[in-house]
């Protein structure tokens, strides 16, 4: 068979071999090049415990490197999410071109405010009914970005429905859990992110950073840079956030890393949605926030409102009282929050409620007990 690359040869494009008819079905299908590692979404979960942060960004580099060939030749991806992003050894290339459409393409459907696509990673104008735009992909591969950073996918604990994407739509975004993340990838998230499309940066623009990025952080894994003053502002801002991570209890991973749980309606395969009477998209004070640069979900602090005066430790048992009502967090926040109290070396975690006492254990040490 004969491979025909969609678009230039060294890009990050999908190759597409040819087009098949299944004679049971009858349908059509594009046969294209086998990705022995799947999805960038099985990559990450099966090789989180190795990827290093230039792993990281020369996977976010290549996606860009294809995202930047369509929007060159003045098309639009349409559905870019993680599932259509897949993985071959060393590089990773954007696929499924089957909604790929002209920049100036009108789809009737979207003036009926029915879209294709996945929920979380839909810009906020065109889950309002807006057409898609160059724009419109670029937030995509923003929500792309967090996740190859962070882990997890985007909103994976909640439902994927109306009441996700009036959120959306008022401003909510994924937020990186308790983990340190260099600022300057922190602020590009934020500009790819932006409820205004015309914020958002190009594809070009995007591929350019990461470019530079990806070799800035090789140059400080291998070892190459002698002299400190040699730095460069992302490379202190990757060896300030090793420092911190690496300090967290389960070492160099943070614990919000090392598994998830996706909600039982958490969709993450391209379906038909259509919603109504969503507001006009705009951006959160909270998220935009210069005090509140490193995007991480303060949900736990503010809800519980915790005095560390509170806590007394007697007979290898902590209790924590008079915490305020209204019991509004993650498990994860809640571990992170007890474990910033203290500095022990040991793996401390949540082991299980009982009636209105979450029960915290750390091996070898004590139980935390905090009463409702």
């Amino acid at each position: 068979m004969h491979c025909k690359t969609i678009g230039d040869e060294e890009i990050s494009v999908a190759k597409v071999y040819g087009i098949t008819h299944d004679p049971e079905t009858k349908n059509y299908m594009m046969v294209l090049e086998y990705a022995e590692n799947g999805s960038l979404r099985t990559y990450l979960d099966k090789n989180r415990y190795e990827l290093t942060w230039s792993a990281k960004l020369v996977n976010l580099w290549h996606i860009t490197l294809g995202l930047k060939s369509i929007h060159e030749k003045e098309l639009i991806h349409r559905d870019l999410h993680i599932g259509n992003i897949l993985s071959f050894g060393s590089q990773v290339t954007v696929t499924d071109m089957g909604l790929c459409k002209p920049a100036d393409y009108n789809a009737s459907e979207n003036t009926k405010n029915s879209i294709y696509g996945v929920l979380p990673y839909i810009a906020p104008e065109v889950l309002r009914g807006q057409n898609y735009t160059k724009a419109a992909d670029i937030y995509s591969f923003g929500i792309i970005m967090y996740e190859v950073i962070s882990g997890l996918p985007p909103y994976h604990d909640v439902s994927h429905d109306k009441n996700l994407a009036i959120k959306i739509c008022q401003g909510l975004r994924p937020r990186f859990i308790n983990i340190k993340v260099p600022q300057l990838i922190v602020n590009l998230i934020k500009r790819c992110l932006d409820a205004n499309p015309l914020n958002r940066p190009t594809a070009n623009e995007v591929e350019k950073v990461l470019y530079h990025w990806y070799y800035e952080s090789g140059d400080l894994e291998s070892g190459h840079i002698d002299n400190e003053t040699e730095l460069t502002a992302l490379q202190k801002q990757i060896r300030e956030a090793e420092e911190i991570n690496n300090n967290l209890p389960t070492g160099s991973i943070p614990l919000i890393n090392l598994s998830y749980k996706t909600h039982s309606k958490a969709v993450y395969t391209s379906r038909l949605l259509s919603f109504n009477n969503l507001s006009v998209p705009k951006n959160s004070d909270d998220y935009y926030d210069e005090q509140n640069d490193n995007i991480i979900s303060e949900n736990f602090s503010e809800s519980l409102q915790i005095d560390i005066s509170q806590l007394t430790i007697k007979d290898n048992v902590a209790t924590l009282d008079n915490i305020s009502t209204g019991f509004n967090f993650g498990w994860d926040s809640l571990y992170m929050e007890v474990q910033n109290l203290y500095t022990y070396n040991r793996y401390m975690k949540i082991i299980y409620k009982e009636g209105n006492t979450f029960i915290i254990e750390e091996i070898g040490a004590f139980i935390v007990t905090i009463d409702q």
